[in-house]
């Protein structure tokens, strides 16, 4: 990028970020600027879109007139006082100066902090696609009421976890406090690109999977365990008579004493696949029981159970594999855009058809295009954070 136009586009940037809009004349100069420099308009809009932008200080309530007279100040405690002298008749297009210097300060700050290249996008050498994408790992973060936000994916979090949690090779342990003063709503968030293990303080072990939140309290109650779930797990219940697991997802409310059972709730009908013991699911109008080897879902706001044809469908994601069995090719691309962090920009409107297949979600995204082109008579184009969707030459 050459020099005047970094400074150019800070200016205006930072001015964008002080005012709110900019000027017609600006505003198209930065649309120039932006189109010049693709890689900074695709970053841009990429952190804008997925990203809070945070600055050390708020530009749009900062008095530049006190902020001069403090400068002042300084200065003459440093015993500096010619420069100000001179200064002193005339120091309105000081402050303006000090207010680029600011403003140019944040922009630095933000370019830095959000428009560093993305360190999972990686050079294709085997299949001929622009750009190739590794794929997600451990990590969440984790909301305690009334507490700062933690990040799980930092490996040095120990230290800033409360007493009775611990992470441990990438999961989250939880144990019984014996106290029950403080019993705070922990939230655990998994981004795109993550998925996370944990045990909570009953012995429960849950799988919580890519865009997913599992809402819970550390100690549970006396007479139930109760978790709220947004997207995707996996439990294995803890057995305790006394006190029934509770799992409330979308409109359904599942109920268990010791089990083994996936819910999917990433679409507002969820399914639940129940893979050990027995479970009670309450829905708006009914309730019904399954056991072992059968699901549950809703259609027209009626529970509907199932027999499950392959148990790998509840299981695959969590012990490492991408499982394609009977499903559509939107549902296969949602999978993907959820743990590659991708966005899907299709230009052929999808069939229905179902498709039969699987591989490793360890694997980089363009072995599963690889995959997929031959599977399903797509043609999958991965352009930096974009996987686009046509169909192959030939194919009807």
């Amino acid at each position: 990028m050459i020099e005047t136009d970094k400074i150019v586009l800070a200016e205006l940037a930072s001015l964008l970020l002080k005012e709110g809009q900019l000027p017609d004349e600006q505003e198209n100069e930065l649309r120039l600027l932006l189109e010049k420099y693709p890689d900074a308009k695709d970053s841009l809009r990429h952190r804008l879109a997925n990203t809070d932008i945070h600055v050390p200080f708020d530009l749009r309530t900062t008095d530049l007139d006190q902020e001069w007279k403090i400068l002042k100040t300084k200065y003459n405690e440093r015993q500096i006082a010619p420069n100000y002298h001179r200064l002193n008749g005339n120091w309105k297009p000081a402050v303006r100066i000090v207010a680029a210097l600011l403003l140019l300060f944040t922009f630095v700050w933000i370019w830095k902090s959000y428009l560093r290249p993305v360190n999972y996008l990686i050079p294709d050498k085997v299949y001929g696609q622009k750009n190739d994408v590794l794929p997600g790992t451990n990590g969440a973060i984790l909301k305690i009421k009334g507490e700062d936000e933690i990040n799980l994916m930092n490996k040095q979090v120990d230290g800033g976890l409360p007493r009775g949690i611990e992470l441990k090779e990438g999961k989250l342990l939880y144990s019984q406090l014996k106290t029950e003063e403080s019993n705070p709503i922990h939230t655990l968030i998994v981004p795109k690109r993550s998925t996370i293990a944990l045990t909570l303080s009953d012995g429960t072990r849950v799988w919580v999977n890519s865009e997913s939140e599992l809402t819970y309290r550390p100690n549970f109650e006396k007479n139930q365990r109760k978790v709220r779930l947004k997207g995707e797990a996996y439990f294995e219940v803890a057995k305790d008579t006394k006190r029934p697991f509770v799992v409330e997802a979308n409109d359904l409310s599942i109920q268990a004493i010791g089990t083994a059972f996936d819910i999917n709730s990433y679409k507002p009908n969820a399914k639940v696949l129940l893979k050990e013991g027995r479970l009670k699911v309450n829905g708006q109008e009914n309730e019904i029981f399954i056991d072992a080897g059968n699901g549950v879902k809703m259609i027209n706001s009626q529970l509907v159970a199932f027999p499950i044809p392959d148990m790998e469908e509840a299981t695959a994601w969590k012990d490492g594999y991408f499982y394609f069995e009977n499903k559509s090719m939107q549902q296969i691309l949602d999978e993907l855009s959820r743990w590659y962090g991708i966005k899907i920009d299709s230009n052929v409107s999808l069939d229905k058809r179902r498709y039969k297949g699987g591989i490793k979600r360890d694997v980089t995204l363009a072995e599963v295009c690889n995959l997929l082109k031959d599977l399903t008579g797509y043609e999958l184009t991965i352009d930096k954070e974009k996987l686009i969707v046509n169909k192959l030459a030939g194919k009807k």
